[in-house]
């Protein structure tokens, strides 16, 4: 399971950048382009990190993030928020089901890789 990582992203090129970006780092990525999708392979046990887009068709982000945390109870998931909504809103409803992360988009790269490096780590 080690160097796994979800990209749940609707914007295409969004997620080819993060894929591209993560894969140059030794990474293994799969994608998806909803939450109902996000949720199929997050819950799946096959990741260690899923880097989740707050705004998606079928589930949002938030809806996904409480999922996972439900379901992975004993062996939390890690889990980056990434979303270009800055409002108050959607942070307090990110800190509140758990996020381990927190990234507006655009994403800056390399706050991504370490951010990435530090949930991995453990």
């Amino acid at each position: 399971m080690s160097g796994r990582i979800l990209v749940a992203d609707d914007d295409p090129a969004s997620a080819e950048l993060l894929t591209y970006f993560l894969e140059s780092h030794g990474f293994q990525v799969s994608t998806v382009d909803d939450g109902n999708r996000a949720l199929e392979l997050g819950t799946s046990g096959d990741y260690e990190l899923v880097i989740l887009d707050v705004h998606m068709p079928t589930y949002d982000g938030i809806e996904v993030l409480q999922f996972l945390r439900k379901r992975h109870v004993l062996r939390p998931i890690k889990v980056i928020a990434l979303t270009g909504d800055l409002s108050d809103d959607v942070r307090r409803a990110l800190e509140s089901n758990g996020i381990d992360s927190f990234i507006t988009k655009p994403v800056d790269l390399a706050l991504l890789r370490e951010e990435v490096n530090r949930l991995t780590a453990a």
